[in-house]
């Protein structure tokens, strides 16, 4: 994914600002249009006990910091554990699932390296509002971003 230049001038987002995607559960805080491409920001939170399939981001790095609750994740061999204030770095091309263990709410924030996996929420987002996603679209959807889910 190529760069334009970075923006010239600083930017701050309050912090219940940004652009919810209700569905996704999904906050983008700073999209890849605003940092020029070379990053995305966003705040995302999961229900309790629940998570997302083993997947592989081919396209991007992702830096999870754990804002409220606790997060789990599963890679092939290992499991990762953040509490609140956790940091975990996943490079592109690592099979992984995120999992939210408690029976509260967990909140995170993701940076992901280059810019533009909004775009993926973004479109996913849509499917799931005009009732147009299916296991097929999402798949569709998910390569066209260099997402592959594994079983």
């Amino acid at each position: 994914m190529m760069m334009n230049n970075i923006p010239s001038q600083p930017i701050s987002v309050a912090p219940d600002a940004g652009t919810l995607l209700k569905r996704m559960g999904v906050t983008h805080k700073l999209t890849s249009q605003q940092t020029g491409g070379s990053y995305y920001l966003c705040e995302a939170v999961f229900a309790p006990e629940s998570g997302s399939q083993l997947h592989i981001h081919h396209y991007e790095d992702e830096v999870i910091y754990v804002l409220d609750g606790a997060i789990d994740i599963r890679l092939d061999n290992k499991k990762l554990h953040a509490p609140v204030g956790g940091v975990i770095h996943l490079p592109k091309n690592i099979p992984h699932a995120l999992y939210n263990p408690l029976k509260t709410p967990l909140k995170i924030m993701v940076y992901a390296i280059p810019g533009g996996l909004e775009n993926f929420f973004n479109e996913v987002e849509s499917a799931l509002e005009n009732g147009s996603l299916t296991d097929e679209t999402y798949t569709e959807i998910s390569t066209r971003y260099g997402i592959e889910w594994l079983k």
